[in-house]
């Protein structure tokens, strides 16, 4: 499961949010995220995967450069799902 977990959030962030991607499809990106890091593993590859948090940072940034609300809410919703660290364990 852990695996799987990482894979996806690799995958995910491979795709660094540039001009190519949609707005919809950033959202998307971003919502599947904030499903993945509330799991254990997920928050587990949050603090053990290389370069996980620079990664996401630069999305994040990226995300809020394009100023569309609904890219941006979801960026600070996945962002607060990392910060809600009791509900993992």
């Amino acid at each position: 499961k852990e695996k799987l977990i990482n894979n996806a959030i690799t995958a995910l962030l491979s795709q660094e949010g540039d001009i190519a991607a949609s707005n919809a499809e950033l959202e998307s990106q971003f919502q599947a995220v904030r499903r993945l890091v509330a799991s254990k593993a997920g928050f587990l590859a949050f603090t053990q995967l290389p370069k996980f948090r620079e990664r996401l940072g630069v999305k994040v940034v990226k995300a809020l450069k394009r100023n569309n609300d609904g890219v941006t809410h979801a960026a600070i919703d996945m962002l607060c799902a990392l910060m809600c660290v009791s509900i993992r364990f």
